[in-house]
């Protein structure tokens, strides 16, 4: 049995659904700046986000022999400003409609179930929000987008309209080609607003 290429990652991960597909490999990513991050309290309230600093760092903590973290990408729905009920509000994209952390782990599930059935010796752990991996810096070095001013990952022409998921596996794939591109330019308006 031929492991699947990185291409064949691609086609299946649009097979199941999703909007982009890209490869990094599973090494650490930013740990001395997420360490420093943290240190300096910048977290916030966000207290999970000191936790399990070492393997939100490396893929390789948390699933042992990982060389791949395979990244997705889903787009926000651009459907109108749904109703409140005569009460005044907005809801941000992400959150209408079904719960994205459902819809993104099961079209996950799929795509693992997909390699699995062309990669059987090898182990996939579907990642959405919630597992300590730093999804969006294992995104834009998969090419997926680049890193904007306001510290979303934007696609070029898109925007940062995106939902990111991720498979750690001990499957080996070439990386995606990340462009070096600067996508906010000489705009600040994040900055201002």
């Amino acid at each position: 049995m031929t492991a699947p290429t990185t291409q064949r990652v691609i086609e299946l991960g649009a097979e199941v659904g999703f909007a982009r597909v890209g490869v990094a490999s599973a090494e650490p990513r930013r740990g001395g700046e997420l360490q420093a991050w943290i240190d300096a309290g910048s977290h916030g309230e966000m207290a999970y986000m000191a936790r399990d600093v070492a393997t939100r760092i490396d893929p390789a903590a948390l699933l042992a022999g990982a060389r791949s973290v395979i990244c997705v990408a889903d787009r926000h729905t651009a459907d109108a400003e749904p109703t409140l009920g005569g009460r005044e509000g907005r809801i941000a994209r992400y959150a209408r409609g079904r719960d994205y952390h459902k819809v993104m782990k099961r079209k996950l599930h799929a795509l693992c179930d997909a390699l699995r059935e062309e990669a059987s010796e090898d182990t996939f752990r579907a990642c959405v929000d919630t597992a300590p991996l730093m999804e969006r810096d294992h995104a834009a070095a998969a090419g997926i987008g680049a890193m904007g001013k306001h510290t979303l990952l934007i696609e070029q022409g898109v925007g940062s309209w995106m939902l990111l998921g991720a498979i750690v596996t001990t499957l080996d794939l070439k990386p995606t080609v990340a462009e070096d591109i600067d996508p906010c330019g000489t705009c600040t308006r994040c900055i201002e607003a």
